[in-house]
């Protein structure tokens, strides 16, 4: 058999090279059994989207003044899946009665709210997934949009509801209702107001609307040994001579800089750390290599016109870029200046705090689990290294979806909609919105501009701690400049089995 120029190639790389070509494939077969349930590979990922046009099913219509109708119902009960610890859990069910008691008073409707949690991201994507059958679905739900894709694959896509009509309600849309916090001394929170990459996260679905309200974000950060680098830079950089200028270079220098630096820190451990074992821990294979992908310009996945999803880095120039960047970061862990979760099986903060990390990747959710105990010693916070003079980042933390039962009317469904949208309002207004994040989810972002400027975030900027710089370094350095993938069915497969990619590789 006569093989092709390509073959021919393949058959010529060395067995590490030939990795890089048998991890790929994988993730696509992956993906297309996800899709498709079956075991026959698929080049695009069938979202199975439905129609864009709305129909009397997937949610209220408007009246002929533009507003949404209000519900008859004097009494209004709804749940609220979450994954939240008890501190958090707590927090957001003080704030649901909080609510409850301002709708009391403003609209004499009651309504009740259960806060409830149902375990990890998984957990609540396999329960509502399973309950969608039986009508077994909360009203609001803490998802990943990968997530939320896979529930818009339900019926159509009439089990989730779409968020534009209630944004842009003259009634209850953002900014309209002043006791809910909407506005303030004459300043008004409308969907202006939202960080653009946070709230533009929820419109990345295979079918045209809002599915998602962000309720707080992180993003990925990198917490540094300050002592150890600063003993490493008398090496690498000895003109960099003050806190400051040191910092600043931290602050802003790219991936192949941090190379060289972690290079010399290693080889010069005992003038540097001498429990130093490996000098860059990244705590996701997937969130790795999704970034590095969008700073280097490598196409990595798009839904079409029919909400169909495609992997875009399959063959082509696209493939060649990605094996290249994935040659190059197997230099790097061969040379022994990176180790990542997938390889370790676990995250790097525990080995960070005991001196055997340099720099550590995370999310700045965890920022707490990177503070050592006592004064060990001093934690910097720095925006994660970029490619290509290319600073972008993936957005994480809490998002919520909402959802139709078909346990219940259709007039019931809308009820609990109408009160569980006002809520989800209420959570996102600057004053709660920081009161979460501040003294329930340290590390957590608020979703909107003016949740930067409230009194007690200003005060909490100012205390010092490792959250308020994990904090700075998300609004100052990164400021705005997230990544938002398109999802789709099979887009939760396709991260996974890219981080699964890259790790095999290592």
């Amino acid at each position: 058999m006569i093989s092709s120029p390509r073959e021919e190639k393949e058959n010529d790389m060395n067995p590490k090279r030939k990795a890089l070509f048998a991890a790929l494939p994988a993730v696509l077969a992956l993906c297309a059994c996800s899709q498709s349930g079956g075991d026959s590979p698929s080049d695009s990922l069938e979202s199975q989207a439905p129609s864009s046009s709305p129909s009397s099913s997937q949610g209220q219509q408007s009246t002929p003044g533009g507003a949404l109708p209000k519900p008859s119902a004097s009494e209004v009960s709804f749940s609220f899946w979450t994954t939240f610890g008890q501190s958090n859990g707590e927090a957001v069910q003080a704030k649901a009665d909080e609510f409850a008691a301002i709708v009391k008073e403003k609209e004499g409707v009651k309504v009740n709210i259960s806060v409830e949690y149902q375990g990890s991201y998984d957990d609540v994507l396999g329960k509502i997934s399973k309950g969608f059958a039986i009508g077994e679905v909360p009203t609001m739900a803490i998802a990943y949009p990968d997530h939320v894709a896979n529930y818009l694959s339900v019926q159509g896509g009439s089990m989730v509801y779409d968020l534009d009509p209630y944004m842009n309600d003259p009634i209850v849309g953002f900014g309209k209702q002043e006791y809910l916090g909407d506005s303030n001394k004459g300043q008004i929170y409308d969907a202006d107001d939202f960080v653009e990459s946070f709230l533009d996260e929820g419109k990345h679905y295979a079918k045209e609307g809002t599915y998602s309200l962000p309720l707080m974000k992180s993003s990925e950060v990198m917490f540094y040994n300050k002592q150890a680098v600063a003993n490493a830079f008398k090496i690498y950089r000895p003109d960099v001579l003050s806190d400051d200028e040191r910092e600043n270079f931290i602050a802003h220098m790219s991936w192949d800089e941090m190379m060289e630096l972690s290079k010399i820190a290693l080889e010069n451990k005992d003038r540097v750390l001498s429990t130093l074992e490996t000098p860059v821990w990244y705590d996701s294979d997937a969130n790795f290599i999704i970034s590095k992908m969008y700073q280097e310009n490598i196409p990595y996945a798009s839904v079409d016109s029919h909400g169909t999803g495609h992997i875009d880095f399959e063959t082509g120039e696209a493939r060649e870029k990605l094996e290249s960047w994935m040659n190059k970061t197997k230099k790097e862990y061969d040379d022994g200046l990176i180790i990542t979760k997938g390889v370790k099986n676990t995250y790097g903060s525990d080995a960070f705090k005991s001196g055997k990390v340099l720099f550590e990747v995370g999310s700045s959710g965890g920022t707490g689990y990177n503070n050592p105990e006592g004064s060990a010693f001093e934690v910097g916070v720095a925006r994660v290294p970029a490619n290509n003079d290319n600073p972008l980042y993936v957005t994480q933390g809490p998002t919520m979806a909402f959802l139709r039962s078909s346990k219940v009317s259709e007039e019931e469904n809308d009820a609990k909609m109408y009160y569980a949208w006002q809520f989800a309002k209420y959570l996102t207004n600057p004053e709660v919105n920081d009161y979460l994040c501040i003294y329930g989810s340290e590390g957590y972002l608020p979703v909107r501009h003016s949740g930067y400027e409230t009194d007690s975030f200003l005060e909490f900027m100012d205390g010092g701690e490792i959250y308020a710089d994990s904090a700075k370094v998300l609004i100052n350095d990164i400021d705005g400049n997230y990544l938002n993938t398109d999802v789709f069915v099979g887009s939760a497969e396709l991260r996974s089995g890219i981080g699964g990619a890259l790790t095999q590789v290592l």
